[in-house]
């Protein structure tokens, strides 16, 4: 406790526990009789004047020290103010009186602080070994916290990295966006990444067109052997194909008539003095056969007859 005093006046302020469970006595004071000055060590009746509350008698352990100090040890319900008056008095005699001003603790022999009252300190305050509840409230620190590292958001991490130097802001999305399209291919092609797996356009023609039907439109310049099979071509197709192109039909019509043309050539070329002959020509394993009937007055045959044997 925390004792000041008036000679003048004789009273008392003292730092004490609030509504501790067992509080320490308290030192009244002497009471001493009007007639003769004598001080009185029997007799005395305390009363309890607490703030903001009624005046009532003490309902707690009155003593008397060996030169005659009234003591006084109140109930628990006695502190728990902020602040009491205690007089200790008695028929003839002039009273003693004690004011008491509580702390924050219940522990005798500690104060408790509202550190909202401490105004303009003159020292720093150190609070080694002092645990603070982890519901208070720091309103600003301007000077380096060591930091529980092992936790962040109150979530356990493992090896996190701190800044040790200065904090660098993470990039916006359109920080990152425009990094990605400005970066150049060589500078993620390292051999066996995703990088060079990536398909990208060799210049700015970049526009990859769809139909309607969420087909790509293309260019063909090149394709891989057996790419077109015949289930990939319609009817269709086929027939536009062989309309440009000459059918097995057209092609034996062409075989024929070169056939006939060239038996009618070796027909015109010889023998032209018999007015009867049958000419044949073999080609690709077909024979040709004209026959020849007639004979004018200048030598030119007609009536010539194709047969293909």
């Amino acid at each position: 406790m925390v004792t000041t005093a008036n000679t003048i006046d004789r009273r008392r302020i003292v730092m004490y526990p609030r509504n501790a469970a067992s509080p320490p006595r308290i030192s009244i004071g002497t009471v001493v009789q009007i007639s003769d000055g004598a001080v009185q060590t029997a007799g005395v009746a305390v009363k309890v004047i607490p703030q903001g509350g009624s005046e009532a008698s003490g309902s707690g352990t009155v003593a008397y020290s060996a030169d005659g100090v009234v003591v006084y040890t109140p109930t628990q319900a006695e502190t728990n103010y902020t602040a009491m008056v205690f007089v200790a008095s008695k028929t003839g005699c002039i009273p003693a009186t004690v004011t008491v001003v509580t702390s924050a603790s219940e522990t005798a022999g500690y104060a408790g602080l509202d550190w909202a009252r401490v105004g303009n300190p003159t020292t720093v305050v150190g609070l080694s070994s002092t645990t603070i509840s982890t519901s208070q409230v720091v309103g600003s620190v301007t000077a380096r916290v060591t930091a529980n590292t092992d936790q962040w958001g109150g979530v356990t991490v493992t090896g996190m990295p701190l800044p040790t130097a200065s904090y660098t802001t993470p990039p916006t999305v359109a920080q990152v966006v425009t990094g990605v399209y400005a970066a150049l291919p060589a500078d993620h092609t390292v051999s066996g990444s995703y990088g060079v797996r990536l398909i990208l356009a060799l210049n700015s023609n970049r526009v990859l067109q769809l139909t309607g039907s969420h087909h790509a439109a293309a260019d063909v310049h090149e394709l891989q052997p057996d790419a077109i099979t015949a289930a990939a071509l319609a009817t269709s197709a086929v027939t536009e194909i062989q309309t440009g192109l000459a059918t097995s039909a057209n092609q034996t019509l062409i075989l024929d008539r070169q056939g006939f043309a060239l038996a009618v050539l070796a027909g015109t070329i010889s023998d032209a003095q018999t007015a009867a002959e049958t000419y044949a020509i073999t080609i690709s394993g077909s024979t040709y056969t004209v026959d020849f009937a007639g004979l004018d007055a200048s030598g030119n045959r007609s009536g010539q007859t194709l047969v293909k044997t």
